[in-house]
């Protein structure tokens, strides 16, 4: 019968493969002989045997010598010595015959984790392939360490290596390891290159550059969000940090009222500058005392961006209007010292509102210029006041809120806490006591 694992042909009476071990299929139970024959021995039969009255018992010849015999250690069956596994049982009965010395050493195979013998190539219970470094592994370490390394050419010429430490009862795995061919020695043994110093780095002397300090920000800049909490924080590390929406040092691409390269924060002289580079929206920086207006100027007020304007002489001097002999009806004489023209995304003027007072105020509900759905204006929110003696006019905050911006000319100095509007960016600048203003 042969085994279905192994492909062993095995006598048809065999329970268990006598190579693998492996219960044969559709193995007819055996039947044993009279007491007085060696137990074990099984003989098939279709039918009862004859009586011994109608046919006499045959011989028994010996035409050949029996081979050596061993008990299974489970059942007792005796086998033959070149039997591996027991022929009732299955059981292993020993090594086979004729089999070396050192295959009692084994080696689990790396597939079904069965013990297989040492030289062997492929497993005897699954047939997966073992591979010649399988029984090398199963070898004793000992013998690594006496095969001498195979030669190479830069061996010849290499110095004698030293002796490899006496080997143990069971030896360390790095002793094992350390049986590589000279070549592979000698490349393992060259020194490092020297590091060679790049050009532009600094480092201190006697430090390595893993302990360089890191640089030490000098300020920043924190992004202040429309509840007042701060936001993210871009630190200032050099004398100069631009801002843009394509280039810079801090890049705002999402903010489209933001220029390429919008404006630059300088370090001169322990103080700290804000300068417009052109940008289209210009920088507005949040008063903190009476700031003087200009013709031109831009202010921000809550959320409305309002162009000042100095009304000239011969616009002033207008008197009684008359159409075809007629002077025209309409609301009385004012004098108009300046003008606020709301300026709007549209890039066109909207309203405009003249300023005939010394003093004039802009605010939510109360004021002269009011914006009642502007919900970041305070009430009375801003006021600009007139010089009677001549044509200048000054911008202060009256306590808002949200602050009063005005967008500066060319370059501005900043102290400590200061607030810059950048497009939809509201930045405050923090320094160090070493560059905080007095």
């Amino acid at each position: 019968m042969r085994c279905d694992r192994c492909g062993r042909e095995n006598p048809d009476h065999v329970t268990f493969c006598m190579d693998c071990g492996h219960r044969l299929k559709a193995a007819p139970a055996p039947v044993h002989g009279e007491p007085g024959a060696p137990s074990g021995t099984a003989f098939l039969v279709d039918a009862p045997p004859p009586s011994q009255a109608s046919r006499p018992m045959a011989p028994d010849f010996e035409f050949a010598p029996r081979a050596a015999e061993s008990a299974c250690g489970r059942c007792g069956t005796r086998n033959p010595s070149s039997n591996r596994y027991c022929q009732a049982c299955g059981e292993t009965v020993g090594a086979p015959a004729n089999a070396p010395v050192a295959s009692l050493a084994t080696s689990p195979c790396p597939r079904c984790q069965q013990p297989n013998d040492a030289g062997m190539r492929y497993c005897k219970h699954c047939g997966a392939a073992l591979g010649p470094e399988q029984g090398e592994a199963s070898r004793d370490p000992s013998e690594a360490l006496s095969r001498p390394a195979p030669a190479t050419q830069a061996s010849l010429h290499a110095p004698p290596a030293p002796p490899y430490p006496a080997p143990l009862e069971h030896p360390p795995l790095q002793y094992v390891a350390a049986a590589q061919p000279a070549s592979q020695a000698a490349v393992s043994q060259q020194p490092a290159p020297a590091t060679v110093p790049q050009p532009g780095v600094v480092r201190a002397s006697g430090a390595p550059p893993s302990e360089q300090p890191a640089p030490v920000a000098r300020g920043k800049l924190v992004v202040i969000s429309q509840d007042g909490s701060p936001g993210r924080e871009y630190p200032i590390y050099d004398d100069q940090v631009d801002i843009g929406r394509q280039e810079g040092t801090i890049v705002l691409p999402n903010d489209p009222y933001v220029s390429p390269r919008h404006a630059r924060v300088l370090l001169r002289d322990g103080r700290y500058y804000i300068r417009d580079l052109g940008s289209l929206n210009g920088v507005f920086v949040r008063l903190t005392r009476t700031e003087p207006l200009r013709n031109g100027d831009l202010l921000l007020v809550g959320l409305e961006v309002l162009r000042f304007e100095v009304v000239s002489e011969a616009e002033a001097g207008l008197g009684q209007a008359i159409e075809r002999g007629t002077q025209v009806f309409g609301s009385p004489i004012a004098p108009r010292f300046a003008r606020l023209s709301q300026r709007t995304v549209e890039g066109v003027t909207r309203d405009v509102y003249h300023l005939t007072r010394d003093q004039t105020v802009i605010g939510r509900e109360a004021g002269d210029i009011v914006f009642t759905a502007d919900p970041f204006m305070s009430r009375r929110h801003a006021g600009i006041t007139r010089d009677p003696s001549g044509r200048d006019f000054s911008l202060r905050d009256l306590g808002s809120s949200n602050g009063t911006y005005l967008a500066i000319r060319g370059e501005q100095s900043l102290s400590d806490g200061d607030h810059v509007r950048i497009g939809q960016h509201l930045f405050r600048l923090e320094t160090d006591r070493a560059t905080k203003l007095i």
